[in-house]
């Protein structure tokens, strides 16, 4: 049997990056296809659909570390994080079919309204009762320096993956045109099906890697201080962990990391359509290039995992990362990129897709890998052992800062003169110029004050080994 110094075994590999199969569905499920299904096909009002979303979202953010408090907290038989994760797979799975599937009762705007906000706000604490306590099993699972990096970025990689397949199998299986139904975004039953068979994996997916991490919940049972189940608890232990500069650090790196992520993927659409101007199969192609992307990173985790300091790894990936972004627009701003409708374009674009999805998942990987790692300071700081509290912090900023990105987007299109129903006789050249160059431009800065940002985390290999020798 595997010890928690020692790297985690493949059969830990396996059931726990499994968990992303969840993430991925559901997260790429709403973040994709929510708002155009309640706008063009149940007939929200646009704006209606967006503040609904965004309400959800930043609630659902504020759930991340109360949860993890809890689960920091929990003495019982299956452990501090499989009682949670056990009680989210029938809600989640219900809730994420339900959404697709409001009732036909519900038919003014103001139902449809709070039926949407209060669903999605179910789905996404049922969701967080899953992912914070999942989360923060790595740091229990594991005190190997690299074997976190492992199991964060398997479960990063596959996270990824479960994603891009839903968005093609979207398009290819149950959004197709038809000759009754020539816009295939707008067939309803399409999106009913797909909840559905979505429901039903992400269930799976949650069982296969609870049970699968069964095997090493004693792992998860031990509370270095007194556990606690009190408002007054929570504030003490989440303000204990934020004391940490560590945390902090890696809390305001990730927070301007996730504004950025916010508008790339709000912007995405835009540029892939008016300022590449692809069709509907060419982006196609590129949303299989992500997919090679999160799978090439996912095979290629151990070397970055035995990379040494992890802090130099992610700053010089993240730089790489942030190059890679916007090359392709500086190039076109220079003349230095093929014209749009060409061949090359495509498949420069789909190597692009590749490079940039393959940076971000190791990035990411070695970000969630760091937070991990900051539990050890905590322990030793201020005596509170706050997996829960400390690893929510990602998921937390990652919520907060995308509903900030969506919101900075609608702020960027009206600065660069966007159009809000574009067509050939107010998209100008200008217009759709603006559009890229602003976007590098705004991407590039946001991407930098990140990289300078975790700078300012002071934990690593060495200091990090010196904390394990104490405790043990």
């Amino acid at each position: 049997m595997s010890t928690r110094t020692e790297r985690p075994p493949v059969s830990m590999q396996l059931f726990y990056g499994a968990g992303g199969i969840a993430n991925g569905i559901l997260s790429n499920g709403l973040s994709f296809f929510l708002l155009i299904y309640y706008n063009l096909v149940i007939g929200l009002p646009a704006e209606t659909v967006g503040f609904a979303l965004f309400i959800a979202l930043m609630f659902d953010a504020v759930s991340d570390p109360v949860v993890g408090y809890l689960s920091d907290n929990t003495r019982s038989r299956a452990g501090k994080r499989h009682p949670f994760i056990y009680a989210a797979i029938i809600p989640v799975a219900f809730l994420f079919w339900f959404i697709w599937n409001p009732p036909a009762a519900l038919t003014s705007e103001a139902q449809l309204f709070w039926f949407l906000l209060i669903t999605t706000i179910l789905l996404r604490t049922a969701m967080t009762l899953f992912d914070v306590p999942h989360n923060a099993m790595v740091p229990e699972l594991t005190k190997d320096y690299g074997g976190r990096t492992m199991l964060s970025g398997l479960k990063v990689s596959v996270t990824w993956i479960a994603g891009q397949i839903m968005v093609i199998a979207m398009y290819v299986i149950w959004l197709v045109p038809t000759d009754t139904m020539p816009y295939g975004i707008l067939n309803q039953a399409g999106y009913q099906e797909a909840g559905l068979v979505g429901a039903i994996l992400i269930a799976l997916a949650i069982a296969f890697t609870a049970l699968g991490t069964r095997q090493w919940q004693d792992r998860m049972l031990d509370i270095s201080h007194d556990a606690t189940y009190s408002a007054s608890g929570f504030f003490k232990q989440f303000l204990a962990a934020f004391r940490l500069p560590a945390l902090r650090a890696i809390f305001v790196s990730s927070a301007i990391f996730a504004v950025g992520a916010g508008i790339g993927a709000a912007l995405w659409t835009y540029l892939t359509s008016f300022f590449w101007e692809l069709n509907n199969d060419q982006i196609a192609l590129i949303l299989m290039a992500n997919l090679i992307g999160a799978v090439i990173a996912g095979l290629t985790l151990r070397p970055i995992a035995r990379s040494g300091d992890k802090k130099s790894s992610a700053i010089y990936l993240s730089i790489l990362s942030a190059v890679v972004g916007v090359a392709p627009y500086m190039l076109r701003e220079i003349g230095f990129f093929p014209a749009n409708g060409t061949e090359l374009l495509i498949w420069l674009l789909f190597v692009h897709g590749i490079l940039q999805i393959t940076l971000i998942v190791w990035t990411t990987s070695l970000l969630t890998s760091m937070t991990a790692d900051v539990v050890e300071l905590g322990i030793s700081q201020n005596g509170f052992q706050n997996e829960g509290i400390i690893t929510s912090v990602i998921t937390f900023v990652l919520k907060a800062g995308t509903a900030g990105g969506l919101a900075t987007s609608g702020m960027f299109l009206a600065y660069v003169g966007f159009p809000e129903a574009p067509d050939q006789s107010n998209l100008t050249v200008e217009v759709t110029r603006a559009l890229g160059w602003n976007y590098a431009c705004l991407s590039l800065a946001i991407y930098l004050a990140s990289i300078v940002a975790l700078m300012f985390y002071r934990l690593d290999k060495a200091q990090f080994e010196q904390l394990q020798a104490i405790h043990e």
